[in-house]
C-alpha cells in the first residue's frame, strides 16, 4: 500500500524546532476539467529522483520538505501543436502566475562567408516533451577542453574523478540549465557544426544569432534563461543560491533576468561560500520552474493549459477544494491542530493525473531522530 502521509522533523525561518505532517492526494482529471479521487494513490517521494539515463536530469523533487515559502506548480507533459509548424506557444497558467513556451523545429547554426550567424530550419515540429534537455543551456565541451586537459594532468586532481564530478561546477557548463541546448562558447568551425539549437524557449527573451555566442564565460547571466514547466534541480541557479554557499560571479547584480521580472528573491545576492558567512533561504525548498511558484494555493483555483493536452488546444483544469486536517504529535499524549498549506501541485496531463501535497506545522520540543518519528503519533483526516 503507498505511503501517502509522514511525520518529519525540522525548523521554520525563524530557527524554531517544528513537526510536519506530509499528506499526498493524488486525482483523476476528468474529461469536463474536474478531479474526483484517483483508485491508485501515488506515495510520497522520500528524495530527489534522477533519470535512470541520465544522472544529470531531475525528475522529481522529494515531498518530505517540512516548510516551504510558496506553492509549487509542476506540469510533466507535452507540448502539441495540431498541425507541423516550425514553431507554436504553449501556456500553463493558475490564478495570477504561469509561464509560456515557445517551441521550435530543429534548427541548425551556419555561419556566412562573411562571419555572420544564421539559425536555419528545414523541419517542423508538431510536438516535443517539456524537459530542460530541449530548453536553453547545456556544455560547450570544445570550449572546456584546455581546462579539462590542465585538470586530468594536475596531480591534485589524481583522484577526484573517483569521489565526485570535478566538472558539474565547469564555467563551461551553464549553471542555469547544464542539461539543455545551445550553449555556445567556442565558435570553431567543428563546434558550430555539432551544436543542437534549443527546442524551448522563453518567448520574451528569444535566442537570437546576434546573442547565441556567450562571449564572456564568467557572464553568463547575460544569457537566456531557459523556461520549463519541470522541477528544477537544486544545484542549478538560481536555486542553488539560496542554499547560500554559491559563489556569484563578479558583476551579477539586481539586473540579472530572474530578479528584475521578479521570478527570483534579490536575496540570492547574499549567497557566498565563505564559511563565516552562513545563509540560507527557505525558498531553497521549492523547486518548480520559474513563474511558476505561487503564494499558497488553498484548493479551488483553475488552472489553463494551452497547448499541453493530448486532446484539446485549451483544457481547463479545476483544482479540488478539500483539504485534510493535520495533526502532529505534541508529546505526552497530545496531538497538536495545525494549519496545513498546499505545498506543490503535480499535473501530469497524459496520464490525467492531478497530485497534491499538503504539509501541516506545528511547534516541536526538540528535532526527533527517524527511528522516534516512526513510533509518535500523528494523524491526518481528509
Amino acid at each position: 500500500m503507498a505511503t501517502t502521509t509522514q511525520q518529519i522533523s525540522g525548523r521554520n525561518p525563524k530557527g524554531k524546532y517544528i513537526l510536519s505532517g506530509i499528506a499526498k492526494r493524488t486525482y483523476k482529471i476528468n474529461k469536463d476539467g474536474s478531479c474526483s479521487l484517483h483508485e491508485e494513490q501515488k506515495p510520497i517521494i522520500a528524495s530527489h529522483v534522477m533519470h535512470p539515463d541520465n544522472d544529470e536530469e531531475f525528475l522529481w523533487d522529494t515531498d518530505l520538505y517540512p516548510f516551504k515559502t510558496m506553492t509549487d506548480i509542476v506540469v510533466k507533459g507535452i507540448a502539441r501543436s495540431t498541425t507541423a509548424v516550425k514553431s507554436f506557444e504553449a501556456s500553463v497558467s493558475i490564478g495570477k502566475i504561469g509561464t509560456s513556451i515557445q517551441v521550435f523545429a530543429d534548427r541548425k547554426l551556419h555561419k556566412t562567408a562573411n562571419g555572420v550567424f544564421q539559425f536555419i530550419s528545414e523541419n517542423t515540429i508538431e510536438e516535443i516533451p517539456i524537459s530542460y534537455a530541449f530548453a536553453y543551456g547545456g556544455k560547450d565541451l570544445i570550449a572546456e577542453a584546455p581546462l579539462r586537459k590542465m585538470v586530468e594532468n594536475d596531480e591534485n586532481f589524481k583522484y577526484a574523478s573517483e569521489i565526485l564530478d570535478v566538472f558539474k561546477g565547469s564555467p563551461y557548463r551553464y549553471p542555469r540549465n547544464p542539461i539543455g541546448k545551445g550553449y555556445l562558447i567556442d565558435t570553431s568551425a567543428e563546434n558550430i557544426e555539432q551544436l543542437q539549437l534549443p527546442n524551448i524557449e522563453n518567448p520574451f527573451q528569444l535566442l537570437t544569432p546576434e546573442t547565441i555566442v556567450c562571449k564572456n564565460v564568467l557572464e553568463w547571466y547575460k544569457m537566456p534563461i531557459p523556461v520549463g514547466t519541470e522541477w528544477i534541480h537544486p544545484g542549478w541557479f538560481p536555486r542553488i543560491a539560496y542554499f547560500g554557499k554559491y559563489a556569484l560571479p563578479k558583476g551579477l547584480d539586481e539586473n540579472i533576468t530572474e530578479i528584475a521580472h521578479h521570478l527570483t528573491s534579490d536575496s540570492i545576492l547574499k549567497s557566498d561560500p565563505h564559511p563565516s558567512n552562513s545563509y540560507f533561504d527557505f525558498r531553497a525548498c521549492n523547486g518548480a520552474s520559474l513563474g511558476l511558484q505561487s503564494r499558497f494555493l488553498v484548493g479551488g483555483e483553475s488552472c489553463l493549459l494551452t497547448n499541453m493536452h493530448p486532446q484539446k488546444k485549451e483544457f481547463l483544469i479545476t483544482l479540488p477544494k478539500e483539504s485534510p486536517k493535520i495533526k502532529v504529535d505534541g508529546r505526552n499524549g497530545k496531538l497538536l491542530n495545525t494549519d496545513p498549506v498546499i505545498h506543490s501541485v503535480t499535473i501530469e496531463p497524459e496520464e490525467n493525473l492531478l497530485t497534491i501535497v499538503w504539509c501541516g506545522s506545528a511547534k516541536a520540543i526538540r528535532p526527533y531522530m527517524q527511528e522516534e518519528l516512526e513510533k509518535m503519533p500523528f494523524e491526518v483526516k481528509w
